[in-house]
């Protein structure tokens, strides 16, 4: 049975931008190598940390939602434990995964008396 997951990824903000690429890849692999389907991946950017996560005091932040069974997740949650350049990750279990950004109204009415 298959059960929708959002994955977050905290990357070390101090490597290069090919290490980035190579490190999200691996994630992909993982995640998709064991049989479950990326929906989307977001990249959040570089954000400042609340306290600092193996001595680090920034972090990339990486998205992503797929669809997966609980087998999977016992198989690919080790392989991410074993990364240097993942300072953290978790996983949840979703309802939905969310909708895209909504759009503001703009037909609102503005009250001038």
């Amino acid at each position: 049975m298959e059960r929708k997951y959002e994955g977050c990824f905290l990357l070390r903000a101090d490597i290069p931008e090919e290490e980035i690429s190579k490190e999200v890849a691996f994630i992909e692999e993982k995640i998709s190598g064991s049989g479950a389907k990326i929906v989307r991946k977001e990249l959040w950017g570089k954000k400042h940390l609340a306290y600092p996560i193996k001595k680090k005091s920034e972090a990339i932040y990486y998205l992503f939602y797929f669809n997966a069974s609980p087998e999977t997740m016992l198989i690919a949650e080790p392989q991410m434990r074993r990364r240097e350049n993942i300072l953290r990750y978790l996983f949840l279990q979703r309802k939905r995964f969310p909708e895209g950004q909504k759009e503001e109204n703009t037909n609102a009415r503005t009250e001038s008396e």
